[in-house]
């Protein structure tokens, strides 16, 4: 199918002819010929029979400590003939009618249902994979692929601490929560935004698969190929197993834990060499999570389950940081901001790990109290509820901390455009990094969310929860570029800085810290001046690169001082090697081959094995002919030498 040069070819079978009798030459030359044959022009042939896909998001596979979710493709990919899938009584022709199957079906948003999908799972022997359309716009009726009662085996709420309220007996957080994103699917989902790629996809589909007056599409069909093969199987345990097993100098790894950093800042600088408890030091920790997830890969905007969180303990610290001050509380401020709370509180509980383990610059003795910023964007009809733990509040002097807290918090909203009230007191607490505090022991604490009794977010961890479902609106003089989208708050595995740990880390540290005339490389050196081997126990020094002034392109940097730290966002369990423990989170990822999708035109079989046995046939006449050539080479080939003896 290659591009050849005829006149290359003629040249090539006249110097076979005409050179000396050897069969290791005419090897060479009919090598010579396959090789430009090969060569030459592939690329541009291949990109003729086939359409890559530039944007496109997978469903991957994650595992804990007794089981695995997620999607994944053959090793080399699900191949399959295209259908666009119109309703749900349309899925007749993808489980059963369709005379061309495997299916890699094609679903509009509004049809990626659970009823669906798991129609299409159990019907998964006609189905080589899914490919869902991601709108322009939210789903009114909501979405949720999250389970109704997040982390509901991993908090505080078990049959050993309050039956009546484990398991969200009590109140179901999540109500559209459908579980999808916890199911397993063994053939891989794309998601594709409606842009380019989904034009020529429908486009493909249009011209040659949909059926016209009730009768089925002709050859050639269109079809694609999604390539998503997971390495990991079974369970965490099963995984990390394998990966010790070496095989050779450079092992493969098939999963790695998830995880990343917890970051945190104290309201006034505190020694963190010193690990374990600190006398006179009385904390209260101001808590948000950074993280996020949805159904696929990358795809983890978080906007209000997540951003409205981040945002508001930015805002709060920025706020208080003269105040703090000028006039220093009793109580030191710790900003905390957890990683990895999505999959079993990965982030808190580690944290709460260090501080018992002595690993921490505190310990839980030195913690007064929690103060949690859940969801908190707030709608036109919306208020602030303030949940607590009605289990810890029967203790008398938790009770009445709690008691302070609340009042203290509704005090500060007086004169607000904000509400703030108190749900009904037996109420449980919400999904929250405070439950593993809680854990450890009974502690004072509020959780802050926008919602009394179950989530208001009807995108809760999924890739609608985005900046239009909060009405975001920027000025008028901003570019789009200058603008900020919610970024991807998935927390990957821990081999990898992901950008919002980065970010908040960096935006903490400008607005808590202070501007240092300090030169870069003491800076970077953590210190104020070359004798100066104290300051690096109290403070972190970051230097910015700052903005080129009018009239220049030299950026004018500088040294940016605070009391912003990283700690570890690795689960415990990966530390002790429990690897099925329900103690800890136990979520890893599967590495993965390359993630692709194209689509292409497919012949019918028949053709196909008409094609094979053509190809088969050649073949076979190709090795009889060289064959006979070979053995007659000394015939075919003679120079006819003249004898040495003749004279002229």
């Amino acid at each position: 199918m290659c591009c050849i040069s005829s006149f290359y070819v003629f040249v090539t079978w006249s110097q076979i002819f005409t050179k000396p009798p050897c069969a290791f030459i005419l090897f060479a030359y009919f090598f010579k010929i396959f090789f430009y044959f090969s060569g030459v022009g592939c690329n541009s042939v291949e990109k003729k029979i086939y359409v890559h896909l530039n944007y496109t998001f997978p469903c991957v596979r994650l595992l804990n400590a007794t089981h695995q979710i997620g999607c994944q493709s053959s090793l080399s990919g699900n191949v399959g003939v295209l259908h666009e899938l119109e309703s749900e009584e349309n899925l007749d022709w993808v489980l059963t009618s369709g005379p061309n199957p495997p299916y890699m079906v094609i679903l509009e948003s509004r049809l990626f249902t659970r009823s669906i999908m798991m129609k299409l799972k159990e019907g998964s022997g006609r189905v080589a994979g899914v490919v869902v359309v991601a709108p322009n716009i939210n789903p009114p009726e909501g979405f949720s692929p999250h389970t109704a009662c997040p982390n509901d085996n991993s908090g505080v709420y078990t049959e050993n601490y309050d039956p009546t309220l484990a398991h969200c007996n009590a109140t179901v957080w999540n109500p559209l929560g459908n579980g999808l994103a916890y199911e397993e699917f063994d053939f891989p989902i794309f998601s594709v935004k409606d842009d380019n790629d989904t034009r020529v996809i429908r486009q493909c589909y249009q011209d040659h698969n949909r059926r016209v007056n009730g009768s089925n599409p002709q050859f050639p069909l269109c079809a694609m190929q999604l390539r998503s093969s997971m390495s990991a199987v079974t369970n965490t345990a099963t995984c990390k197993r394998r990966n010790d097993i070496n095989f050779s100098l450079t092992p493969d790894r098939v999963c790695d834990e998830l995880g990343d950093f917890n970051i945190w800042a104290s309201s006034r600088p505190m020694n963190t060499t010193t690990k374990g408890h600190k006398e006179f030091e009385s904390v209260v920790i101001a808590a948000a999570r950074m993280d996020s997830r949805s159904f696929f890969f990358d795809i983890a905007p978080g906007a209000e389950s997540t951003a409205s969180g981040i945002v508001t303990l930015l805002a709060a610290a920025h706020a208080l940081r003269r105040a703090t001050q000028e006039a220093p509380p009793n109580r030191t401020i710790l900003y905390t901001f957890f990683q990895g709370e999505t999959f079993d509180y990965i982030g808190s509980s580690r944290m709460v790990y260090d501080m018992e383990n002595n690993q921490f610059p505190l310990d839980l003795d030195n913690i007064h109290s929690v103060l949690e910023v859940s969801q908190v964007g707030l709608h036109s009809d919306s208020k602030l509820w303030l949940h607590s733990d009605p289990v810890s509040r029967k203790n008398s002097s938790v009770k009445e901390e709690v008691e302070k807290l609340v009042n203290g918090l509704k005090s500060a909203s007086a004169g607000l455009n904000v509400s703030v009230d108190e749900p009904d007191v037996s109420q449980p607490l919400p999904p929250s990094s405070f439950q593993r505090f809680l854990l450890a022991r009974p502690i004072p604490g509020v959780v802050i969310g926008n919602y009394r009794s179950s989530f208001t977010n009807r995108y809760y961890e999924s890739m609608y929860d985005n900046a239009e479902y909060l009405n975001v609106s920027y000025p008028e003089n901003m570019t789009s570029e200058e603008q900020l989208e919610p970024t991807n708050f998935y927390v990957g595995v821990i081999q990898y800085f992901s950008e919002p740990t980065t970010l908040v880390q960096y935006m903490l540290a400008n607005m808590t810290g202070s501007v240092v005339n300090v030169t870069q490389e003491d800076c970077q050196k953590q210190r104020e001046d070359k004798d100066d081997d104290q300051s690096k126990h109290l403070y972190t020094y970051m230097w910015v690169q700052g903005a080129a002034p009018p009239n220049s392109t030299e950026r004018e940097g500088f040294c940016v001082r605070s009391t912003v730290h990283r700690s570890i966002a690795v689960s415990p369990a990966f530390e002790l090697h429990e690897y099925t423990t329900s103690n800890y989170s136990t979520w890893t990822e599967s590495v993965w081959k390359p993630i692709t999708g194209r689509i292409f035109l497919v012949a019918s079989h028949d053709l196909e094995m008409l094609t094979l046995g053509v190809g088969i046939t050649v073949l076979l006449t190709s090795l009889v002919l060289t064959y006979v050539i070979s053995s007659k080479a000394d015939i075919l080939f003679s120079s006819g030498r003249e004898p040495t003896s003749a004279t002229y």
